[in-house]
């Protein structure tokens, strides 16, 4: 382990730098904050780049040979966090690499957002989806960066193991079709109930902005339109709740025996 006095120590300044998006594109590399998040990202093997505690931490991790762990005061974890209190551990975190081509191979159901920008919704999405095994969460340009400090903060540990792939072209959609997946939008047009679907086979469930839903290019691939019965005094769900709702469906429906 060796200890870090300096705000000036390279790490340090690596690790303030990927406060901003442009610094995690360019490093592939992103904070977890907290002790929680930071044990979820170390339980995966090779993914955790640089371990940040204090002192009296030590003793838990001293049979970590194979990390990068830097002993910090409180004052570098403040500096070193996002938040405004630092939260007693932080890590630097590979981003996890995963292939579309690979994932969509199989009989899988994803879910695809279009332009969701707030980091709470993104979060929470992130977390059902890994509770609910969907088995890719796919993002079109325009969505808030998935790797955001508050983002991650939300998803709970879920970054870390559900496959996500941003920037989804257009044209990447047109393979996926052609590979046999349909795309089931959600609205109110001509829609049908979502527990009327069958997503038993290869789907992918598209979510729009909370401001101007899925564009128009966009759904006119879908086939489908899945809607939620609510009550007619509500106006509408939030896009994380309507997405844990319709992905519970799914799981559920396809847990049963297949067609």
């Amino acid at each position: 382990m060796k200890p870090i006095s300096s705000s000036e120590n390279q790490v340090i300044k690596l690790a303030r730098s990927l406060h901003h998006k442009k610094f995690r594109d360019q490093e592939k590399l992103f904070l977890a904050e907290g002790r929680r998040l930071v044990e979820e990202a170390l339980a995966i093997p090779g993914l955790v780049e640089a371990l940040f505690i204090r002192e009296e931490q030590a003793d838990d991790f001293s049979d970590r040979q194979d990390l990068d762990c830097y002993i910090v005061n409180d004052r570098l974890l403040k500096l070193i966090s996002a938040t405004e209190s630092q939260q007693g551990m932080a890590a630097i975190v590979r981003k996890p690499v995963w292939d579309l081509a690979t994932l969509a191979s199989a009989e899988g159901f994803l879910v695809l957002l279009d332009r969701v920008s707030d980091p709470g919704n993104l979060g929470s999405i992130i977390r059902s989806c890994w509770a609910l095994s969907v088995d890719a969460l796919l993002l079109t340009p325009g969505c808030v960066d998935p790797y955001s400090p508050k983002v991650v903060r939300s998803t709970m540990g879920g970054l870390f193991h559900l496959p996500l792939i941003e920037a989804v072209a257009e044209q990447e959609l047109d393979v996926l079709q052609m590979q046999g997946y349909e795309l089931i939008a959600t609205g109110l047009d001509d829609a049908l109930d979502y527990y009327d679907i069958d997503m038993r086979t290869k789907k992918i469930l598209v979510l729009g902005s909370e401001a101007t839903g899925i564009r128009s290019t966009i759904k006119s691939r879908c086939s489908k339109t899945s809607r939620i019965p609510i009550n007619p005094g509500v106006d509408s769900l939030n896009v994380a709740a309507a997405c844990a709702i319709i992905t519970a469906e799914a799981w559920r429906q396809r847990k049963v025996k297949p067609l």
